[in-house]
């Protein structure tokens, strides 16, 4: 089994994360050296983790494995999907000695490989539409259609075969009403991503985003979701020449009833050349907005526990239970009646926590909040049962629990709904406290 690595530090950049199989696969660009003056990077890498925390090293390609056939400095941004049992990753070939941009196409029969070059050429060529041909991105339309995206400045979409080895249709360009990015208005920038949420498709440039009801477009753009007010200072610190909202190219992706966006973020190294990823929870306002993300020292999957509550929409895992606007720029989780449950691993810095409060409402018949625990040293324990009957019906209320057992370092909380099917729990926060 490959072994766990610090991503910080590694040069892992233009993520891409992908869900197959119930783990995680980031698919990257790998900026070379920490003394680089200027974009080196010499190969892709895979990674794959079970909790966005311990990353693994799957597979390491590079351009002389490729119809390329040389070593080349511009192995740029990279995606993959599946389809019938097959992966698909792509790649850009910025190569600054031809002056070729072109996107290449590997197979694998796993989500980390081996890989083969099955078409030998590049999937699409230099120039081929008018635009740059580099940063793909795929995908999947709910009937499996799969798509390829591409394009710098001005964006094209294209369905690819049944086999997703060519184009089943020429490239068409995506029109964007209102455009704006890091460089100004009316101008975009590289590195798209395309994702779906609520029936609504957003594609996204960096930190800046438009949507559309159909995939075709026109997308209309909605500006940014990186606020400057919500960064943490060492994000700020060091940054692009354009400010907080340039260079945090990524994907977004859904694990587990949570909302993703992994990320570029040059805080780490302080060298704009030799990037590392982050990742931040996403949150969907009711108009369809996405609210501005929160970018800081807490990874997500781990909470450090101090004067601050934890955010109910901020959970790692969910089973039958949703979150959604309750009020501008506030969240509350609704949990769905008996076997609902949220998840929150990686409490740090609890030992000898034994006391939970809570900010919840409940609707139903006999609705019972069971939180358990699941430390290092054994095996998932029930801390407190709370019968919420009392509070049915009478809004939100800010409860006070003690806990049979106090928290161990780490440990992990799960709330759990127990009662009638039709009861409801909804949360807008806890606390962990002494």
């Amino acid at each position: 089994m490959p072994e766990v690595i610090n991503t910080i530090g590694q040069g892992l950049t233009d993520p891409h994360i992908r869900i197959f199989e119930d783990r995680a696969y980031l698919y990257s660009s790998h900026d070379h050296s920490q003394d680089s003056t200027q974009f080196v990077m010499k190969d892709w890498r895979v990674l794959s983790s079970s909790n966005l925390l311990d990353w693994k090293l799957e597979s390491v390609l590079k351009p002389e494995e490729t119809y390329i056939g040389k070593p080349i400095d511009g192995c740029w941004a990279t995606d993959a999907i599946e389809k019938n049992g097959k992966y698909y990753w792509c790649f850009s070939e910025v190569d600054n000695t031809s002056g070729h941009h072109q996107i290449g196409l590997m197979v694998g029969d796993t989500p980390a490989g081996p890989w083969k070059d099955v078409l030998g050429a590049p999937l699409l060529t230099n120039r081929c539409v008018e635009t740059e041909v580099y940063d793909p991105c795929f995908f999947k339309e709910d009937n499996g259609d799969v798509f390829i995206l591409f394009g710098v400045w001005d964006y094209y979409i294209a369905r690819m075969s049944g086999d997703v080895l060519s184009l089943a249709e020429e490239p068409r360009k995506i029109e964007v009403v209102n455009p704006e990015g890091p460089y100004g208005k009316e101008k975009t920038d590289d590195k798209i991503f395309l994702h779906k949420q609520n029936g609504l498709y957003y594609l996204s440039w960096g930190s800046y985003y438009a949507t559309s009801a159909v995939l075709e477009g026109p997308y209309t753009c909605r500006g940014c979701f990186v606020d400057p007010g919500k960064i943490e200072k060492r994000f700020k610190k060091t940054t692009w020449p354009h400010g907080p909202t340039q260079g945090r190219h990524g994907s977004f992706f859904e694990w587990n009833g949570q909302s993703f966006f992994a990320y570029c973020e040059m805080c780490f190294s302080g060298n704009r050349y030799h990037r590392d990823f982050w990742i931040s929870y996403i949150h969907y306002r009711k108009n369809g907005d996405i609210e501005p993300i929160a970018i800081n020292s807490d990874a997500v999957g781990t909470y450090r526990l101090n004067s601050d509550p934890i955010p109910a929409a901020n959970y790692f895992k969910a089973h039958k239970a949703s979150k959604q606007e309750e009020q501008p720029g506030e969240y509350e989780v609704q949990m769905h009646g008996c076997g609902s449950s949220l998840e929150f691993p990686n409490l740090i810095g609890g030992k000898g926590f034994s006391f939970l409060v809570m900010n919840v409402q409940a609707e139903g018949e006999n609705p019972v909040l069971i939180i358990e625990g699941n430390g290092d040293s054994g095996p998932r324990k029930t801390l407190q049962e709370m019968n919420l009957t009392w509070i049915s019906g009478k809004g939100y209320q800010t409860i006070n629990c003690p806990l049979e057992e106090s928290l161990e370092d780490p440990e992990s909380i799960v709330l759990r709904l127990s009662g009638s099917s039709d009861s409801t729990v909804a949360i807008k926060w806890l606390q962990i406290l002494h």
